[in-house]
């Protein structure tokens, strides 16, 4: 059994391409059913930025050419197009792979947030559709918890590394009483939606909009309950701002050297943070020669999205340190897997042996035994059975991790007289009872789902 990805993300193909290849939510499990037919088990990761099938399948050579035929005809590319641009990786790599994504470190913009909610969305799909197994199940689960470490246990994600946040950030930093601001937005475009989400999560209360059509910033207004106000009324609104953000599609600026300087006259003395992330830009470039006006525009905040970054890259040692440690708790589950039956069977034998001689023994003493006595007898042969069990349990998927698991399994069976089974073949099935499926998503790392008994 391997696990493959084949994928192509922004690295590797053009946008034309990942444009054609791309599949909506209600896409995948029409992707899936067809991946069903040459693997075990499949899930899609489909961004605007990636499309990776990760799978499950026995002879890998041919697993890649079925599932690049697969992309091919779901999507009709040419398999001559997408062969060259696209990458595979089995296994290990596949795992680390994945885990990388899921935190971040692929992402055009390193560290981002929103794909580890894809991974998860990613494996909703294809569970709600039957297609991911155990296995897959394990390995997505396994990708969130390396992304939520990676962005708790390093710098990954801190450091602003796009323009909405950036601009939140130089607000916040040349306003000390940031939470009391009143913040203008001028446009409610997409910009300046990211922009007023941002300012919401980090503690703006006063929030007024801007804009020359109206019906286009209702909806937003009302989802941030901020003050909507008619594009005649920019002058007064300028007035009563601590800060203003600025992103219309005007052809020219809109915030003007004459506007301003009538503005700043009246506004007696107190400064205003211009923040202007418009192309074409939206305010005149004079406007910050005027006393207490701070003007900041794209290049202003390009260089601090570039700064940003470039701290968030020097975190990578950091997360990679993370991925390696999950994907070697990976293996051991994944390894743990190969003696399952055997520790099933073994614990079913010891069981059933338990409540036999246990029946034997209270049709003696049964009719002299309370309720509570009859419930301590029970206990107590339930925890000797766990305790005697524990360390051949603990030492099978001990010895499975480290590759010898086929021959303490033979061993076992042989020593406690169980039949003669292979327990490879019984993966798929049983698998839950390695540990890792029970585990809530994001709950416990899989290091100590694999060495809990």
């Amino acid at each position: 059994m391997h696990i493959i990805v084949i994928g192509v993300d922004h690295t590797t193909a053009p946008i034309a391409l990942r444009e054609q290849v791309a599949c909506s939510a209600r896409m995948i499990p029409q992707m899936l059913q067809a991946a069903r037919l040459v693997t075990q088990e499949s899930v899609l990761l489909s961004t605007c930025n990636r499309f990776e099938l990760y799978a499950v399948c026995e002879d890998i050579a041919q697993c890649r050419e079925d599932l690049l035929q697969v992309i091919c005809e779901e999507r009709n590319v040419a398999y001559q197009e997408l062969e060259p641009l696209s990458y595979s990786f089995v296994d290990e790599r596949a795992y680390a792979h994945l885990f990388g994504v899921t935190s971040g470190l692929y992402s055009l913009v390193p560290g981002e947030p929103q794909i580890q909610g894809q991974v998860v969305e990613a494996l909703e799909i294809a569970q709600g559709n039957g297609h991911a197994g155990p296995v897959t199940s394990a390995l997505f689960r396994a990708a969130v918890v390396a992304g939520k470490r990676a962005r708790s246990e390093t710098g990954i994600s801190r450091n602003a590394a796009s323009l909405s946040h950036v601009a939140v950030q130089l607000a916040r930093r040349l306003l000390p009483d940031f939470h009391q601001a009143s913040v203008l937005l001028v446009g409610s475009g997409t910009m300046s939606e990211l922009a007023a989400r941002n300012l919401r999560d980090n503690g703006a209360q006063k929030l007024v909009i801007v804009n020359r059509t109206q019906a286009n910033a209702v909806a937003l207004a009302e989802s941030l309950q901020a003050t909507l106000r008619p594009f005649d009324e920019l002058h007064e609104s300028l007035l009563e701002a601590d800060v203003v953000i600025s992103s219309t599609r005007a052809p020219h600026a809109i915030i003007t050297m004459d506007l301003m300087t009538r503005v700043m006259a009246q506004r007696a003395g107190r400064t205003l943070v211009l923040i202007d992330i418009a192309l074409p830009r939206d305010v005149e470039s004079a406007v910050s020669t005027l006393p207490g006006v701070y003007l900041h525009n794209l290049d202003d905040l390009q260089r601090e999205v570039e700064r940003g970054i470039q701290l968030r890259l020097q975190e990578t040692a950091h997360v990679q340190d993370i991925i390696a440690e999950e994907v070697e708790s990976f293996k051991r589950w994944l390894a743990s897997l190969s003696v399952v039956s055997t520790i099933s069977e073994l614990r079913h034998q010891a069981d059933l042996i338990r409540q036999q001689e246990l029946a034997r023994t209270l049709r003696q003493l049964s009719p002299t035994l309370s309720e509570h006595e009859l419930a301590a007898v029970q206990e107590l042969t339930n925890r000797l059975m766990n305790k005697l069990l524990h360390a051949p349990t603990r030492n099978l998927k001990d010895a499975a991790a480290a590759g010898e698991g086929h021959v303490y399994a033979q061993a076992t069976r042989y020593l406690f007289g169980l039949e003669e089974k292979s327990d490879a073949s019984s993966t798929r099935n049983e698998s839950k009872q390695a540990g890792y499926d029970a585990d809530p998503l994001g709950g416990a790392t899989v290091a100590k789902a694999v060495a809990g008994s």
